[in-house]
C-alpha cells in the first residue's frame, strides 16, 4: 500500500496568487468565510494561517460572489449550500490546480456539477461586468456629446448677442 503524502498547503501570500486577488483580500475573506474553511485556514492565535486545495476552491468561489457584488451574508447563505471538490495539490506538473474528487464514478458527479456551476457564475459575472462597463462608455460618450453641444449651443448665443449688440 503506498504512502500518502500529506497534501501542499499554501500561505496567504500564495493562495492570493493561486485565487487571483490580494493576500489582503484572502486574509478578510477567511475572517467572513471562515466556517467554510479549513482549521489551518483559522488556527489559533499565534499560529500561521495555512491554506489547503479545498480551501482555494472555497476562496476561488467567493471571489467569484464578490465580483458579482453579493453581501457577506448572502455568500456565506450560498457556501452552506455547496460542497467542494478535494483539490490535489501535490501535482507539480500543473500550473492551475484542478479539481480531484475523492472517490471514482459516479461520486464524482456532485463535485464536478459544482465545478461546472462555479465556472458558469464566473462566465456569468465577466459578462455583467463587461455589459457595465459597455454602459459606461455608453453614458460617457452621451455626456461628452451633450457637452459639445450646449458647448456650440452657447458659442452660437454668444456670437449671436455679440452680433446684435456689437453692431
Amino acid at each position: 500500500m503506498p504512502v500518502q503524502q500529506p497534501a501542499q498547503t499554501f500561505t496567504p501570500n500564495e493562495a492570493a496568487q493561486i485565487v487571483g486577488t490580494a493576500a489582503h483580500n484572502v486574509r478578510r475573506w477567511t475572517e467572513y468565510h471562515a466556517t467554510h474553511l479549513s482549521p489551518l485556514a483559522t488556527p489559533s492565535p499565534g499560529q500561521a494561517r495555512r491554506y489547503n486545495g479545498r480551501d482555494l476552491e472555497v476562496l476561488k468561489h467567493v471571489r467569484s460572489l464578490r465580483a458579482q457584488g453579493l453581501t457577506v451574508a448572502v455568500i456565506n447563505e450560498q457556501l452552506a449550500g455547496l460542497t467542494f471538490a478535494e483539490i490535489d495539490t501535490n501535482s507539480a506538473d500543473s500550473e492551475e490546480l484542478a479539481p480531484v474528487a475523492a472517490q471514482e464514478g459516479l461520486q464524482q458527479a456532485p463535485a464536478l456539477i459544482v465545478a461546472l456551476e462555479a465556472m458558469q457564475r464566473q462566465i456569468d459575472g465577466i459578462q455583467q461586468a463587461r455589459q457595465e462597463d459597455r454602459r459606461a462608455r455608453v453614458d460617457q460618450l452621451t455626456m461628452l456629446g451633450l457637452g459639445v453641444c450646449f458647448g456650440l449651443l452657447f458659442c452660437a448665443i454668444l456670437i449671436g448677442l455679440a452680433w446684435l449688440y456689437g453692431g
